[in-house]
């Protein structure tokens, strides 16, 4: 295993360049942090969008806005086990975890908006920065000719495609593969391998960078990857320890990913 911040090292000598590179998009393009009162504004939101239909008092959606999220992190964890798990839709996420115990004529009030609603949870509730390096190694990339694709678990991949075309990133990447989009999720290998079909490249030919052993790593692992690269995230939640699971490569960031492929270069 290599471990590096910025500066190059030796990668194990058995790699050399990828073929092609998959990468997560939480922990390796962005980071991100979770903002004090976040409900709140998904709140806000879903109370614009139910316009004057009733819904349950303030207080009791704000609560119902943070348990739902807590219990489908949980689940989530709960997923990482499994070999080939399927995503939370976004109906269930709205309709199961956070409008659950609403009265009939508050889950009628919001379901023609689902959606929206997911898309208020996943934008509201992180707030992202670009990873330091980040755009330095899509220009490598794209400079040697190796193609990139995002294959990444999200709630509503269409934050992230609006993220990343907010920053003028989104012709770095032959493909965008969001799991609620997909159905599935990592650590399901035939997600990853959907990431390998985009870019045309067999997995044995591909790199995979993501932020977390349980689902990255060990989604490369079950897919058959060229190489395994973990790129741990400051600010991530603690994760499921998984048994016997190692990456190939360890980086702080983009730029100590980049640094280690212009060394091989």
């Amino acid at each position: 295993m290599t471990s590096l911040t910025t500066a190059p090292v030796d990668a194990p000598a058995r790699l050399t360049l990828p073929s092609a590179l998959i990468v997560d998009f939480g922990g390796v393009i962005v980071s991100s942090t979770k903002p004090a009162g976040w409900q709140h504004r998904v709140a806000d939101a879903i109370e614009a969008l139910a316009g004057s239909a009733e819904l349950p008092a303030r207080d009791r959606l704000v609560a119902d806005i943070a348990a739902g999220a807590k219990a489908a992190g949980q689940w989530r964890n709960a997923m990482s086990r499994p070999l080939r798990p399927r995503e939370l839709s976004q109906r269930e996420f709205v309709m199961d975890f956070v409008a659950a115990d609403w009265t009939a004529a508050h889950r009628a009030a919001i379901e023609p908006h689902i959606a929206e609603i997911a898309y208020s949870v996943s934008a509201a509730k992180e707030r992202r920065e670009l990873r330091p390096g980040i755009r330095e190694l899509l220009e490598f990339c794209r400079a040697r000719g190796i193609p990139v694709a995002i294959v990444s678990n999200a709630l509503s991949g269409q934050v992230h495609r609006d993220y990343l075309a907010a920053e003028g990133l989104s012709d770095q990447f032959v493909a965008e593969i969001y799991s609620d989009e997909a159905g599935i999720r990592k650590p399901n290998p035939d997600f990853l391998l959907q990431g390998c079909e985009a870019v045309a490249v067999p997995a044995a030919d591909c790199w995979y960078v993501g932020d977390h052993l349980d689902r990255d790593v060990l989604c490369g692992t079950r897919a058959g990857i060229g190489a395994n690269v973990l790129m741990p995230s400051p600010h991530a939640a603690a994760h499921p320890e998984v048994f016997g699971i190692r990456p190939d490569i360890t980086t702080e960031d983009p730029a100590g990913l980049l640094a280690v492929m212009k060394e091989m270069a």
